[in-house]
């Protein structure tokens, strides 16, 4: 899992055909057309858990290989200056079950924006800033805690994300910025289609969710050495069950804050995932999908940085079944040991009340610590 994107001007977005990755090595001709970058990364993580309901994970310790792709960029100019290019990524792993993860298309104005096609993470996802942003090594709620922490079958919100889409198959649009504001839209037909599928021809009884659109805007701004970025974030579609019945619609909210002051951030995050997905039913009795904040601050200075975390959420069960509330606080610390090799420790406590939504409420405390060696080449 990587961190997202934040898209803070048009230089940076024309600097993301390179893909937001480390930095990619290599450039070679591809013939008379785009210029090439291969690059990628890979991510070992050792980790060691402690909690109280273990089933499944007794025995405490874990190895994995978290992250392995292969990256390849492609690039050129048209002679009017419209940048243009292709995006991909490998994934590597053994048992990583597709070929590759994000694909997708790019042309890009200075004039005009940026247009993206493929699969690719959406507009939503992409502009919005949390304290995500400003954490450092594994970031906390959106690193790897949910690999090692049982947070239940009552679908409480365990990690941070505000959309539904993924890399599923879209097109993408943002605007130059003006005055610091950035405004970006997102459209995916189907969150079950990806490259391969048919993104118009899917079914309307599997469960995904339809006509998903984005839009996100986003305000940069500095006041002497302090900056600072705004957002405010929405995404809406249709949603329906795997029998084909009315599901709860996509009407994701979210808004966010993030300030850096001479090594040291903080970040706020606020997303509201109203009743996506819930059955007619569940909706009748009072259920929900949830709503999460999280804050979090941190420190960077030469090659180490910390950072400190809150995130809480909670999910309305129906009536009579008591709230899944889930909080988790995180601890990171990262080294950069050498160029392309970084060191992270990540510390987390969680607390999961009513893990399952039952009536007869099952609570899960634990504990992870988590380290990871992360590669970037």
């Amino acid at each position: 899992m990587s961190k997202k994107t934040i898209w803070l001007s048009t230089s940076a977005l024309v600097g993301v055909a390179m893909i937001a990755t480390p930095a990619l090595a290599g450039q070679v001709g591809s013939r008379d057309a785009l210029s090439v970058t291969l690059g990628g990364e890979f991510r070992f993580q050792a980790a060691l858990a402690d909690q109280d309901v273990s089933t499944g994970v007794g025995r405490g310790y874990f190895f994995s290989v978290d992250e392995s792709e292969i990256h390849i960029g492609a690039e050129a100019t048209a002679d009017n200056g419209i940048k243009y290019g292709v995006n991909v990524e490998l994934n590597a792993g053994g048992n990583d079950g597709t070929a590759a993860d994000e694909v997708w298309a790019f042309i890009d104005s200075a004039s005009w924006g940026r247009i993206e096609m493929g699969d690719q993470d959406d507009a939503t996802d992409r502009m919005f800033v949390e304290s995500d942003d400003i954490l450092v090594g594994r970031a906390g709620p959106d690193g790897d805690v949910g690999d090692y922490i049982a947070f239940g079958t009552g679908g409480g919100v365990a990690a941070t994300g505000n959309t539904v889409t993924g890399d599923a198959t879209k097109l993408v649009y943002f605007t130059p910025r003006f005055s610091g504001f950035q405004l970006g839209g997102s459209l995916t037909p189907d969150t079950g289609e990806s490259s391969g599928g048919g993104a118009f021809t899917d079914s309307d009884a599997d469960g995904d969710f339809e006509n998903v659109f984005g839009i996100g805007a986003n305000y940069t701004g500095k006041f002497d050495e302090v900056s600072f970025v705004l957002s405010l974030n929405g995404e809406f579609g249709d949603g329906e069950t795997a029998a084909g019945a009315e599901a709860g619609d996509v009407e994701t909210i979210s808004a966010g804050a993030t300030v850096n002051f001479a090594g040291f951030g903080l970040g706020v995050g606020y997303v509201d995932l109203a009743e996506q997905g819930q059955t007619t039913a569940a909706m009748a009795a009072g259920a929900d999908s949830g709503s999460y904040y999280t804050i979090g601050g941190s420190y960077k200075t030469g090659p180490w940085g910390v950072s400190l975390n809150w995130f809480e959420s909670s999910k309305s069960n129906t009536t009579g079944i008591s709230d899944t509330d889930i909080q988790i606080i995180s601890l990171d610390v990262a080294y950069a040991v050498a160029p392309g090799w970084e060191i992270n420790v990540s510390a987390n406590l969680a607390e999961v009340d009513n893990m399952n939504a039952t009536a007869v409420p099952v609570n899960n405390d634990g504990s992870v610590l988590i380290i990871s060696n992360q590669f970037d080449f």
